[in-house]
């Protein structure tokens, strides 16, 4: 590997220059403040002693300040200095690391051309040494009667302290026999059948943290191999109906040759909004309406959520059952149809939704050890999307009973409104009975669809429900319910809290 461009003695020296300035900057602007702050005491009133706002904000920036011992000191006005102080320090952070490539390299060890600009410490030669030994050393291993998750746990611990560059030569130099051997012990957690008390495997969260971490960290041209030895860090959709059926029976769209493509889109174009968010091909509305409820009522904590990695990948931030959040690592790539149309959800021109659902397809089963990927988030409540989508629960709205015996939905807008104003994220459903798709209001068009879920947007001042459908504004605006049609139409209403 070259390094054209790159002086590393050259570049040491500029860091000491811009070091030395630094430490002068403040001295520069006591002066200058105090050249100014006399100009402007030797003016006439109304006048100024700098026509440039910045430089006049320095008047009267140098104040003597009384001490015990007679003595006063200067406040130092800007913040030169310090920026000069942390450019200079990771001019010469960088420069080690690029020392440290260069070092790693003239001792053989691969090193991709995407790690000379990662900003992390130098590699070290010896930690990957070890990391591969112990990788390798698991196969053939006697574990003994405790099981093996104590060896996975540390090298589980080694590879999450391996810095980019140390990652990617370490997937580089690694056997594909030996990384896939690694997925299969950590993937089962089963005991030896023999002795219950052993720990085989490590657990979802652990096993998933230290996969991400690598995902995220290793060069481009590495992803195709990790993929193939830890395949459980994608999803799969041929378990969904859009597969199976050609597409959604509900919205009517077809697809023909489903496969994984990258977007073209970034992941985000004006921020986060839930007019962003529409559901596609996949029957997860439940999941949706939630997400397109959450970005309504926060888009910032929907955005902080969700980050691109600099090798591509993307990372967003799910809880588990625990209320602990972790951040599940992707590839790019999402499912997409012979014509390069998004089968997934999708956002207008921008992919965070498509991400967001993704990553939900990969952890969410109902019990823990049901179907995963794109069908197991197909068909089930929008309550239970709430813990994983903000770490905490979701809940029915109900009402009447006694002792628990006797509630029912609690379908009054106004309880709605209530919950609504509260804060809270509220959605709703309709009956599985297809005769309502024929006989509902005609002013709502083909947004309402039976057996789907809506989320709530709002209320008119005359006490009507304002409902989104996730399959997107375009094409599905927003409807009108009155309370009627709210009892005729519409079912089981939920709320979460937002964070």
């Amino acid at each position: 590997m070259t390094f054209r461009g790159f002086d590393a003695t050259g570049l040491t020296a500029l860091a000491n220059q811009l070091d030395a300035l630094s430490q002068n900057s403040g001295k520069l602007h006591s002066r200058l403040a105090t050249v100014l702050t006399t100009a402007q005491q030797n003016l006439p009133s109304g006048q100024n002693a700098s026509r440039d706002p910045e430089l006049q904000d320095l008047v009267g920036d140098v104040i003597p300040i009384p001490s015990i011992f007679g003595l006063g000191r200067r406040r130092l006005p800007g913040s030169l200095g310090g920026e000069l102080s942390d450019l200079q320090t990771s001019m010469k952070r960088r420069i080690k690391q690029l020392e440290g490539l260069q070092e790693l390299e003239k001792r053989g060890y691969p090193v991709n051309d995407s790690m000379v600009f990662l900003d992390e410490s130098a590699p070290d030669a010896q930690k990957i040494d070890d990391a591969l030994r112990d990788l390798q050393s698991l196969q053939g291993k006697d574990f003994g009667m405790d099981g093996n998750r104590d060896d996975l746990e540390k090298v589980s611990g080694e590879l999450d302290g391996l810095t980019g560059a140390e990652l990617d030569a370490l997937m580089t130099k690694a056997s594909p026999k030996d990384l896939a051997f690694y997925n299969q012990l950590v993937s089962s957690t089963d005991d030896s059948g023999w002795n219950p008390f052993d720990d085989n495997g490590l657990p979802e969260d652990r096993r998933r943290a230290t996969l991400g971490l690598m995902l995220s960290k290793i060069s481009p041209e590495n992803v195709g191999k990790f993929q193939a030895a830890f395949p459980g860090t994608q999803p799969t959709f041929t378990n969904t109906g859009a597969y199976e059926s050609g597409g959604n029976n509900q919205n009517g769209q077809t697809n023909n040759g489903i496969h994984w493509a990258p977007p073209s889109d970034p992941l985000f174009q004006d921020g986060v909004s839930a007019d962003d968010v529409n559901q596609n091909q996949f029957g997860d509305c439940w999941y949706v309406a939630s997400l397109a409820g959450l970005a309504q009522k926060d888009p910032k904590f929907v955005q902080d959520g969700i980050r691109q990695n600099p090798n591509g990948t993307v990372s967003v931030r799910v809880w588990d059952k625990s209320g602990n959040y972790q951040w599940v690592t992707m590839t790019a790539d999402l499912p997409t149809d012979q014509n390069g149309n998004p089968i997934s959800t999708y956002g207008n021109g921008e992919t965070w939704p498509a991400y967001y659902e993704k990553a939900f397809a990969l952890v969410y089963s109902d019990d823990g050890d049901g179907e995963r990927g794109y069908g197991g988030i197909e068909g089930d409540d929008p309550k239970k999307s709430a813990p994983y989508l903000t770490g905490k629960e979701g809940d029915d709205l109900e009402s009447g009973g006694f002792l628990g015996i006797g509630k029912h939905d609690d379908k009054d807008i106004g309880s709605l409104k209530k919950a609504f104003d509260s804060g809270k994220v509220v959605t709703v459903s309709t009956p599985d009975d297809e005769d309502l798709d024929k006989n509902h209001p005609s002013e709502w068009g083909s947004t309402y669809h039976s057996n789907h879920a809506y989320y709530v947007r709002g209320f008119t001042d005359d006490g009507k429900i304002i409902l989104g459908n996730p399959w997107g504004v375009k094409g599905y605006p927003p409807i009108t319910v009155t309370q009627d049609q709210f009892d005729k139409y519409f079912q089981g209403p939920e709320a979460f809290d937002v964070p």
